[in-house]
């Protein structure tokens, strides 16, 4: 057991800040491995490594988060960015928990190995397109509030396994002309209160259902790796789209789908 949770754990981690889908990973993994999927039994597991993904961003991002605080309460540099950037994180994360909450159930019933597959493929080459033939005109500073709406409620379209969080905003970004920096930099703002309403909502759930916590060490263990790994994959990712385009991630994807399509079938025939 602990080596399947300490896997998940590093497969969130490294796979949730980067454009490549974390949910349909840990969709594919356990499926591919022959897992029991551990996100279906229980959700101990997923505040866990909610908990290690929101640790990571704090980690990672702790100038930036020091930055729009600032800007908050009216002081430092770019007050109007960072309340304009705080708006649209704040405003975007609340629409969209308006729409997903009423759908747990049913997007409970989308964690589909195959499915996930084919949407890491599909969102892979639009991911590709939009990069490739995307501008660069805007960055954080020029980018217009409603486009980052616009970016923020385009993580509905995540709750689905094999779109990805990360995948669809960067996308959308880089169609609308975000240059690539400030389209992962909004990206990874993102996913902070993302992370911190489904953990919070998941914990809600737990509370209700009575049902004890067990294995806490294992649980805390899960929640490190996902803290250590994170920090490093945020750090590494807004190095490299500094320097490289998000071709690699595309082509990642495509291979990661096609590869566990083909292993899907051949379990099934």
């Amino acid at each position: 057991m602990w080596g399947e949770v300490i896997i998940l754990a590093a497969v969130q981690a490294l796979t949730e800040f980067l454009p490549v889908s974390s949910s349909g990973h840990l969709v594919l993994v356990p499926a591919l491995a022959g897992w029991t999927d551990p996100f279906l039994t229980g959700l101990t597991l997923s505040i866990a490594l909610h908990v290690g993904t929101g640790l990571a961003l704090v980690i990672a991002l702790w100038s930036d988060w020091v930055w729009l605080a600032r800007g908050l309460i009216g002081r430092g540099d770019s007050v109007e960015l960072s309340r304009r950037l705080l708006a649209a994180l704040v405003g975007s994360t609340l629409l969209i928990g308006v729409i997903a909450l009423p759908l747990r159930g049913w997007l409970t019933t989308l964690r589909d190995p195959t499915l996930a597959a084919v949407l890491l493929i599909v969102f892979g080459l639009v991911l590709a397109a939009a990069d490739r033939f995307g501008t660069s005109r805007r960055d954080l500073t020029s980018t217009p509030f409603v486009l980052w709406i616009v970016i923020g409620l385009s993580q509905f379209a995540a709750l689905i396994p094999g779109v990805s969080r990360a995948g669809i905003t960067m996308t959308l970004a880089r169609g609308l002309g975000v240059e690539r920096q400030a389209a992962a930099r909004f990206s990874l703002f993102l996913l902070a209160p993302a992370v911190a309403g489904a953990g919070l909502v998941q914990f809600v759930d737990m509370a209700i259902s009575g049902n004890p916590i067990s294995d806490i060490p294992l649980l805390i263990g899960a929640t490190l790796v996902a803290a250590v790994v994170g920090a490093v994959a945020v750090r590494w990712l807004l190095q490299f789209v500094a320097r490289h385009s998000l071709i690699a991630f595309a082509a990642y994807r495509v291979g990661a789908g096609a590869l566990a399509l083909i292993v899907l079938l051949t379990l099934r025939a």
